[in-house]
């Protein structure tokens, strides 16, 4: 089955969601996040660490994400399965194209994104 075939069969939506900079009456440096990006895409899991830290588990899920066609989604960014609460919750840590790398005359079929994330647990982001 192709990507696209999988993304229309078995995706999922998903909100992105874009870091900018800011910075408080206090000078305070932050981020904040803005929704960028709705978008339908199919998510697959990759690894499971099982770090342990202080006596303490601190597994992290590792996904791909595939999206059909050219999705304008960044390293940082975040990847919200719910619009809004804390459902899932992926940073973006890598993105390709396959059908834009290597020659210009690559496969039509090859047109799809290709994101890699890590679970994180994140604050809820309110869209209004």
């Amino acid at each position: 089955m192709s990507i696209a075939g999988l993304v229309d069969r078995f995706g999922i939506t998903l909100y992105v969601f874009r870091p900018t900079a800011t910075t408080n009456a206090d000078g305070e440096v932050g981020l904040k996040f803005d929704s960028v990006l709705q978008t339908k895409g199919f998510v697959q899991p990759s690894t499971q660490t099982s770090e342990v830290a202080q006596g303490r588990e601190l597994g992290r899920t590792t996904v791909t994400i595939y999206f059909s066609g050219t999705v304008d989604v960044r390293i940082d960014d975040e990847i919200h399965y719910a619009s809004t609460g804390t459902a899932r919750t992926w940073r973006v840590s890598g993105i390709v194209n396959p059908g834009e790398v290597g020659t210009s005359g690559a496969a039509a079929h090859l047109n799809m994104t290709v994101v890699e994330c890590q679970e994180i647990a994140a604050q809820p982001r309110i869209t209004l």
